[in-house]
């Protein structure tokens, strides 16, 4: 499998996480020519990364990615048997994708002193904190690592969570997660195999952090 990405993606964290779990073999390169660049349009028609080629297929989207990849490799499972919590994960998955990442995503441009807007950030601070209250409410076996494992639900939220407080801090905004919410990504990310998947996302955000300012 080619897998198309970059460091910096988040959503390409999100996707290298299963990759990692579910020990598949995989080639991870930058997209030909650059994100949405002409030559990359060739490969994935959207330009947008992470994408997929498996099986002389491309698969875009990472949350697509994410259900082939436990449906082509199920062992180790990342959703339960049980389909009612089944679509309970893909609805927390979805919750990520659609309204929790967004606002994680609006803080980019404010990182830069040139562009801050202190009024935005502190309304987004609240969203993502009335974000947080809300999934808090949320009990289900998702959201416990039990022995290592890991859900499909969990992916973008190990990204994201912590990356929410990194960049309001960057953005001088005293924030910190509910304990819950601490504690659970904290003791995700010290899963060997969400360790490898996030090392080179770590490095690239902390770099690109630093070099808006400098």
């Amino acid at each position: 499998m080619i897998f198309y990405a970059t460091a910096l993606s988040s959503y390409s964290a999100k996707v290298r996480i299963a990759l990692e779990y579910k020990g598949l073999h995989y080639q991870e390169i930058a997209p030909p020519g650059g994100y949405k660049s002409d030559s990359y349009r060739q490969i994935v028609r959207t330009g947008r990364i992470p994408a997929l080629m498996s099986d002389g297929a491309i698969i875009s989207e990472s949350e697509v990615i994410l259900e082939y990849l436990e449906e082509k490799y199920p062992y180790p499972p990342m959703l339960p048997a049980n389909l009612l919590a089944r679509a309970d994960a893909r609805f927390h998955a979805r919750f990520h994708d659609l309204y929790f990442e967004p606002l994680v995503r609006n803080l980019f441009p404010h990182i830069k002193l040139s562009q801050r807007n202190v009024n935005v950030i502190a309304q987004t601070k609240q969203s993502l904190f009335i974000m947080l209250e809300h999934m808090s409410a949320w009990e289900i076996q998702d959201f416990r690592f039990n022995h290592g494992q890991v859900s499909l639900s969990d992916c973008g939220f190990l990204v994201n969570i912590p990356l929410a407080v990194q960049l309001l801090q960057a953005c001088g905004e005293d924030f910190s997660t509910p304990d819950r919410w601490t504690k659970w990504w904290q003791t995700g990310h010290q899963i060997p195999v969400v360790a490898t998947a996030l090392a080179p996302w770590k490095l690239a955000t902390e770099k690109w952090i630093l070099s808006q300012n400098s």
